[in-house]
């Protein structure tokens, strides 16, 4: 059977993309316990657990073996990894950027590993899965700036409505990679409770409520598959921690360019993680003149 665990990161901060992750797994049958077991003892954990800010180092072990081991080279830069998992690819992403300022996002050179991360241990982390049954058939992220997610805000009216969209974007890529129906594991999207009614790529598509309650909301969906969002899926499902812990390491390589940037004009900035804390409010205070000076456009910077 096949498992999709989806998950976001980077939905509330300041600062940087947010990023939803899905990842597809091919295994015999699905038993989450046990799954979940096997996935700690590799290190595959919610992220918030694994991978914070400053502590990166085997989420990028792991997500360089991933890439390794869906496109069988190894990555020796961010675009590298950007092209191996973006759904969408190095042109899209940089499409929106406006022509007439500098490439804050894009300008840092960045190499792997950035964070201290071992392809070793990732490759490690993968092999125990693969003991236990468990195979890695396809990861792809949707990333969404902050330019972006100030547009998409316009159109849409919340982040809420944007990351669900995220969601359904990945959920229908890999039902039509695997070109068989999916079940799919989420992690539950702000408030939502009546997903269909809340559906803008799956709208409109017949399906069947199989349980909505405080916790959990599952639906069949026609052509699709199953869709099940659960609170705390990062910390209870496997393919939902392993997506989170691949996110979290994509959008700290986006900080992490971003941070370079503008140390490259003040070396005295401390490195910001992006979200609303002391450093980064600093950061964006002391950045001010610079991006001025630079033609940053404000929508490109901050939410």
């Amino acid at each position: 059977m096949l498992v999709v665990g989806v998950d976001e990161n980077g939905l509330g901060p300041r600062l940087g993309p947010l990023v939803a992750t899905a990842v597809t797994l091919e295994l015999r049958d699905y038993d989450r316990v046990r799954l979940r077991r096997i996935g700690m003892r590799a290190g595959i954990d919610d992220s918030k657990q694994t991978s914070g800010f400053g502590k990166m180092a085997f989420a990028e072990g792991l997500a360089l073996a991933v890439v390794e081991h869906l496109t069988g080279s190894v990555a020796s830069d961010a675009d590298a990894v950007l092209s191996a998992l973006s759904l969408d690819g190095l042109l899209a992403l940089r499409a929106p950027c406006p022509s007439t300022s500098v490439a804050q996002c894009w300008s840092a050179e960045l190499r792997l590993p950035a964070f201290g991360g071992d392809l070793a241990h990732g490759r490690t982390a993968l092999g125990r899965l693969a003991r236990a049954g468990v195979r890695v058939t396809r990861a792809r992220s949707a990333i969404a700036c902050a330019g972006v997610l100030n547009e998409q805000m316009r159109r849409l009216g919340s982040r809420t409505s944007i990351d669900l969209e995220l969601f359904e974007r990945l959920v229908l890529d890999a039902r039509a990679s695997a070109d068989a129906d999916v079940t799919a594991i989420l992690g539950m999207v702000g408030g939502i409770r009546d997903y269909p009614g809340h559906f803008i790529r799956l709208q409109g598509r017949a399906h069947q409520v199989l349980r909505e309650d405080r916790k959990t909301a599952g639906y069949a969906i026609e052509g699709l598959g199953s869709l099940s969002f659960e609170v705390d899926a990062d910390a209870r499902h496997l393919p939902v921690a392993l997506a989170s812990m691949l996110g979290k390491y994509l959008r700290e390589l986006a900080m992490e360019r971003q941070n370079r940037f503008y140390a490259a004009q003040h070396p005295e900035l401390g490195r910001a993680s992006g979200y609303h804390d002391p450093v980064t409010r600093r950061f964006v205070e002391q950045t001010q003149a610079t991006r001025v000076r630079l033609g940053i456009v404000s929508e490109c910077f901050e939410r």
